[in-house]
């Protein structure tokens, strides 16, 4: 069966993997150059299998009016005249209830375990290489309200598979040596020990290549992708700048365009891009080993090799993909201060890229109104994290199979009503 996966990112590249490795004929088109040329390109790099809990939850909402207006606020809104962004806006203020944020942390938390098992799958199979380190994360805290807010997240966690460990202070500095040196005070740490890093862009790359030579998975660059052609409730073709491209399967992992091209032929989905930066520097002594979580300020660390990734910030502007400086200056600011001696002199390389978020957290993966087209898309802040589960979905779905997990709340049902009965050809 001849299946053409539209994205060459994260989501994309695992699920050819997949297809690729269970026999299907699979084309993967991307408009970038190379693989993860877009939002797989410098994410934060940590594998938070552990991180469940939604963005959109009761300890939020009384936050959001300070942030959303503030340019070093964690999240932050651009006003402008968008329907789409307004339609989002109101379901994810809907989901900022205990009740419904509860509900999407254990969805999201059944998916990460299970992404953790595919993932050391996937890496004892292939071999490639990564960067990847299973020291776990530590989150750390300098707030005696954040630091409680976590460790009540952890003993829900705990109730549905969840694995992490509280610290005190002292095995916190302890299991990062570099922390001993900031100018903060650091009153405790929570170890996710399931939890990893790793080259995300790395990691797609070689996952490409030994895709394509050990399974005939080809991938084409530079192809446009415009529109889908439908006849009745089925995907006929794919309109590119190519021509048209028929095949009998599609797989949508297009990121944040995917509900773009939904709405084209009558799927509305509340896909939106939540603009996330990050940096890179080279890593030297100062600089911490083990993958950290600044709770306080939401900015992420992981030590790539020689290099150290530091990334955060959510910001609502569209699909605006330029670095805005006054969004990399908090994260600078917050690392300094984290680590005031590492080498801050040197050349600091910026990243902007739009992460496809949906409003109460999970993706949305599987089947659509139409018969052949499958979807892995909406991951938003855990693409990285959650691939080789949701790839594995995807192709069990594609295959005729149940997925490995309950399929509750990560599916397109919960957004869409019943297959409209005409569709646009």
């Amino acid at each position: 069966m001849k299946i053409i996966v539209i994205g060459s990112g994260l989501l994309g590249v695992t699920t050819a993997y997949e297809l690729g490795k269970r026999g299907f004929d699979v084309t993967v088109l991307d408009r970038g150059a190379e693989s993860a040329s877009e939002t797989s390109h410098s994410n934060g790099g940590q594998l938070s299998y552990s991180h469940a809990e939604p963005w959109a939850n009761a300890s939020v909402l009384p936050k959001l009016p300070s942030w959303v207006f503030r340019d070093d606020a964690p999240l932050v809104l651009r006003p402008r005249a968008d329907w789409e962004m307004t339609k989002w806006g109101l379901k994810f203020l809907r989901n900022c209830t205990s009740e419904r944020a509860r509900i999407n942390c254990v969805n999201m938390l059944r998916l990460g375990l299970y992404s953790r098992e595919r993932m050391m799958a996937l890496a004892k199979e292939t071999g490639i290489a990564f960067d990847y380190k299973e020291t776990g994360i530590l989150h750390i805290f300098d707030s005696e309200k954040e630091f409680d807010h976590a460790k009540e997240q952890n003993e829900f966690q705990a109730k549905f598979g969840g694995q992490e460990r509280v610290l005190s202070r002292e095995e916190t500095l302890k299991m990062e040596p570099a922390l001993a040196g900031t100018n903060r005070y650091i009153i405790g740490g929570i170890h996710a020990f399931l939890d990893g890093c790793g080259d995300a862009r790395l990691f797609c790359q070689e996952l490409a290549k030994y895709a394509r030579e050990r399974y005939g998975v080809k991938f084409v660059y530079g192809v446009n992708f415009s529109e889908f052609k439908t006849e009745n409730d089925t995907i006929s073709a794919l309109s590119t700048d190519k021509g048209d491209l028929i095949a009998d399967g599609y797989v949508l992992a297009a990121g944040s365009y995917s509900s773009v091209y939904l709405r084209d032929i009558g799927i509305d989905v509340p896909i939106y891009p939540m603009k996330g930066y990050s940096i890179t520097i080279e890593a030297d002594a100062a600089c911490p080993n083990i993958s950290l979580t600044d709770g306080t300020h939401k900015i992420v660390y992981s030590r790539l090799g020689d290099r150290l990734r530091i990334a955060g910030t959510a910001e609502f502007a569209g699909y605006n993909q330029n670095i805005n400086p006054k969004r990399i200056t908090p994260i600078v600011r917050a690392a300094k201060e984290l680590f005031p001696h590492a080498d801050w002199a040197q050349d600091i390389s910026t990243w902007a890229c739009l992460r496809p978020s949906t409003p109460d957290g999970p993706p949305i993966l599987g089947r659509t109104p139409y018969s052949n087209l499958f979807l892995n898309t909406g991951h938003g802040t855990l693409g990285w994290t959650q691939a080789a589960g949701s790839a594995a979905i995807v192709a069990d779905i594609m295959e005729g199979k149940n997925p490995a997990i309950l399929m509750h709340g990560l599916t397109i049902d919960r957004y869409i009503a019943p297959p409209p009965t005409s569709k646009r050809t």
